[in-house]
């Protein structure tokens, strides 16, 4: 018995030594200096600059799409109204120049958006939504009305 003892207190002392050990709580990766803080905050800031970019063309790409439709729109528009007589016609010829004042606005919106750069264009990214969001109005209002 006294062997199976011996053997066991060998066992437990082998585990305790070997399969116990506390893992340190100081991490052991290197120290972060000023220098590594400077290059993570640089490619932040490209990293946020690019998807300002992106989104810049995104908006841009989308507006000149919508232009274009809108351009077919005002042909379908003043092809309908061209046999119009008397006070319908001046209405109708009225609505459009209207029409062609608001894609004007947001076409020039759109020119002030390809200009900026990538950081100014989120200030100008509220007024060309604006106007794009009136125009788009007007022209779901005239489509419906005439």
């Amino acid at each position: 018995m006294i062997k199976c003892g011996y053997g066991v207190f060998l066992l437990v002392g082998f585990i305790a030594v070997t399969g116990c050990e506390q893992p340190s709580s100081v991490p052991t990766h290197a120290k972060v200096t000023s220098e590594d803080v400077r290059h993570d905050a640089g490619k932040a800031v490209d990293t946020a600059a690019e998807f300002s970019q992106q989104t810049k063309d995104e908006f841009q790409q989308k507006l000149e799409a919508r232009l274009k439709e809108l351009d077919v729109e005002l042909a379908v528009l003043r092809e309908k109204g061209r046999d119009l007589k008397d006070e319908a016609k001046v209405k109708w010829d009225q609505k459009l120049v209207e029409l062609e004042t608001k894609r004007d606005t947001a076409r020039a919106k759109l020119a002030e958006v390809s200009e900026s750069s990538a950081e100014a264009w989120k200030d100008l990214q509220k007024g060309a939504q604006a106007a794009w969001n009136d125009m788009d109005k007007a022209f779901n209002e005239a489509s419906r009305e005439f």
